[in-house]
């Protein structure tokens, strides 16, 4: 393989024989630097894709502010942020976020979150539940949007994101009253907020659950809404940014993980 490098192209021209086409096998085989790669399909440089990467990984400005800071088209900008939270969605669904075990304190908690639809010449609300934990000392968590709060929903999703053995905190609400009887041996403490934030006997508390949403609705609010239609999207970018996204580590752990999933 020969490089090639010019304003028109940026590949490989491979010289042999058997990779020759045309009726006397003698046109050369030009392979794009991108083929199959993160980049194969955009018209922007790397350069720019790497700085559109930054900006998003700290949430730094606003689009308009990443149009005239790179010269981008507002598309491309929404395009390319789109692709970044693709890789936060497939990396959760190869790696579900699975927290807790045999020594481990998770918090849970639910809280209300409004979606908006277009109906009928109208906009109306509709009304979901974000459930999900928190494990102290690590800050791991898992996300789920659910339709209701009731006990089998979640019981179901708490044996499957949180490990066996794992000490559960939790408020009062009576879906979760039957966690301890669960074949998974968890431990159960609750508080009720209704008369302490922190239990005055067992120093139960979801104080740090209660936090996780006030950050994911202080994101919501800094993008004036979410898209409907990619709100599980935007869960995943929350997530992979609390997990992942460290001010010194972001640009490496996304940049890795693209690598992962593409031959770049």
């Amino acid at each position: 393989m020969n490089p090639i490098n010019d304003e028109r192209r940026n590949g490989w021209i491979c010289n042999r024989r058997a990779c020759r086409t045309g009726p006397s096998n003698m046109t050369k085989v030009y392979v794009p630097a991108r083929k199959d790669s993160f980049f194969e399909k955009s018209n922007l440089t790397e350069s720019k894709v790497f700085a559109l990467s930054y900006f998003w990984l700290r949430d730094m400005g606003k689009v308009n502010d990443k149009e005239y800071e790179l010269n981008v088209g507002h598309t491309s900008v929404i395009q390319w942020e789109q692709f970044f939270r693709d890789v936060c969605v497939e990396h959760f669904r190869r790696n579900p976020p699975i927290i807790g075990g045999f020594g481990c304190e998770v918090e849970i908690d639910e809280t209300l979150v409004t979606k908006r639809k277009y109906n009928r010449g109208r906009w109306v609300r509709r009304h979901q539940w974000l459930f999900g934990g928190i494990e102290r000392g690590s800050g791991r968590a898992f996300l789920r949007l659910v339709r209701r709060r009731d006990a089998s929903t979640l019981l179901r999703l708490i044996m499957k994101y949180i490990r066996p053995g794992t000490t559960i905190l939790s408020d009062c609400w009576r879906a979760y009253s039957q966690i301890a009887a669960l074949p998974n041996a968890y431990r159960h403490l609750q508080v009720n907020h209704q008369l302490n934030f922190v239990d005055p006997q067992s120093g139960a508390h979801t104080q740090n659950v209660e936090s996780l949403w006030q950050k994911y609705k202080n994101m919501s609010k800094r993008r004036y809404g979410i898209n409907n239609s990619r709100y599980k999207d935007y869960l995943c970018e929350f997530l992979w940014k609390k997990q992942f996204g460290g001010r010194r580590e972001a640009v490496f752990n996304f940049w890795d993980q693209v690598a992962a999933l593409y031959s770049c």
